[in-house]
């Protein structure tokens, strides 16, 4: 089999992605009713959202991002967002799934945060019932909100567990503060059965995935790339149960590592656990196919593009078989405390 042949192999192959933010899921056309619904006049049409995408590093991906969450006025707009990803993952036949939602977005939006996953939980809750495959939920902070708004999401799940929740990570940006100062906040994850996860090594360098693994002690971590600058940091999660979500086409948009001088080969054939994910697909305009397609150009062969499609599973912080799925929260959620 070559690598054609194994990409056709795994389009019809049941996928797992663990790297996939609710609000970047957004397709362009709901961007433009959602700007028109707000009476905004960010994304007036399709051509807009399309120039949009051509930004200048990871500044000018985050100020989209800012742009996008703007437009979000109720909890019938992220029900919306959750219809959009649903809608992709059956398309692209990824049966395990685990979701970015952010609670600290949700606040600082001036939504009532219950509501609004309430609406997320009632689209999630019917794609399963359909028979589609699994979703789970990574509770996420923002790191340059800080570690008190951190310690805030953690704070409403304690109040209002989301069963479908299995993890808790720390995206945003990267360089804003250091790792340890949200420390005393990954600290609480086993209590409230919350697996770790943190953003590093996407514009950072090793360092910054060594004081990831130091101080906050991930399950996994979001892009990592940047460890490659640091060959015994590489035997060190080579020797470890850690993988690394790497998203390709992210990376190359923002300019964090150009696809050309990706390190994700030399990563995975050091013996790093490599999964793929398209970060975010809708602002990104890739597929989870994409990312595949991606790695094949860089030299992956059909053995190790099976390699991490298998990790996809494997490293999932609740893989299909293991758990029962998880029971509907409803709006009868909110009583609990």
């Amino acid at each position: 089999m070559n690598a054609a042949e194994a990409l056709r192999a795994l389009r019809l192959r049941p996928k797992a992605e663990l790297h996939l933010h609710l609000e970047g899921s957004v397709r362009p056309a709901t961007l433009v009713r959602l700007a028109r619904a707000a009476g905004s006049p960010l994304f007036p049409d399709l051509a807009a959202v399309r120039a949009r995408r051509r930004f200048d590093g990871l500044p000018g991906f985050l100020s989209l991002y800012r742009d996008v969450c703007r437009l979000l006025r109720s909890p019938a707009d992220f029900a919306l967002l959750a219809r959009d990803l649903t809608a992709r993952l059956r398309r692209e036949r990824i049966t395990y799934a685990e979701v970015y939602v952010s609670p600290a977005i949700v606040d600082r939006l001036g939504l009532d945060w219950l509501a609004v996953r309430d609406a997320v939980e009632a689209v999630f809750a019917g794609h399963e019932r359909r028979g589609h495959g699994r979703i789970r939920v990574l509770l996420d902070a923002v790191r340059h909100f800080g570690p008190d708004a951190a310690h805030r999401v953690l704070d409403l799940h304690a109040r209002h567990p989301w069963p479908r929740a299995v993890g808790f990570g720390l995206g945003g940006d990267e360089l804003a503060l250091p790792a340890r100062d949200f420390a005393s906040v990954y600290r609480r994850l086993d209590r409230l059965g919350l697996a770790p996860v943190v953003h590093a090594g996407e514009v950072g360098g090793p360092d910054s995935v060594a004081d990831a693994l130091r101080w906050l002690k991930p399950r996994r971590i979001a892009h990592g790339v940047g460890a490659a600058g640091d060959p015994a940091l590489v035997r060190r999660l080579a020797r470890s149960d850690v993988a690394l979500d790497v998203c390709l086409t992210s990376n190359d948009a923002t300019g964090a590592f150009p696809l050309p001088r990706s390190p994700v080969l030399a990563l995975l054939r050091a013996g790093v656990t490599v999964t793929l994910a398209t970060d975010d697909p809708g602002l990104f305009g890739t597929t989870l196919l994409g990312e595949y397609r991606c790695l094949a150009r860089l030299g992956a062969t059909p053995l190790e593009l099976a390699a991490v499609a298998r990790s996809g599973f494997r490293a999932a912080f609740a893989p299909p078989g293991r758990h029962q799925p998880p029971r509907p929260a409803t709006g009868s959620a909110r009583t609990r405390s």
